[in-house]
């Protein structure tokens, strides 16, 4: 796959444009969330960042009890501490994820598996966070 940014979103000196919530499998049903605010000019590359970033985060999304990644563009305190995303059982190994937030916010869900995908090809045309 080719990349379309001209300097990838986690190699740039700018403002975070978005926030991600990761979803993780808390067993019994239960999830966890962790936000924190990353760069992009979309979703998807505001993904880009949260899996090649600093910090090594792209290891934490990639383990197998992760459940999906939900990117929000702009850059709001309460989404952060208190994101409105629910994510339910569908069958065993399935998660449905959904958000109840402001209509007019732009918000994007990926699954595990198109987070593992994107990071695969992340990570042959970049190498290793």
């Amino acid at each position: 796959m080719t990349f379309t940014w001209t300097t990838p979103p986690w190699l740039r000196i700018e403002d975070c444009t978005h926030m991600a919530t990761t979803l993780t499998d808390a067993g019994g049903g239960r999830i966890t969330v962790h936000s924190e605010s990353v760069r992009g000019d979309d979703a998807t590359e505001a993904l880009a960042d949260l899996l090649m970033g600093p910090g090594g985060t792209g290891s934490t999304v990639l383990r197998a009890h992760v459940v999906g990644v939900v990117i929000r563009r702009g850059i709001d305190l309460e989404w952060m501490f208190r994101p409105p995303v629910h994510a339910a059982v569908t069958s065993p190994g399935q998660w449905e994820i959904s958000v109840k937030d402001d209509p007019d916010a732009e918000v994007t869900t990926f699954n595990a598996s198109d987070i593992r995908s994107f990071a695969a090809r992340l990570h042959v045309a970049y190498g290793a966070a």
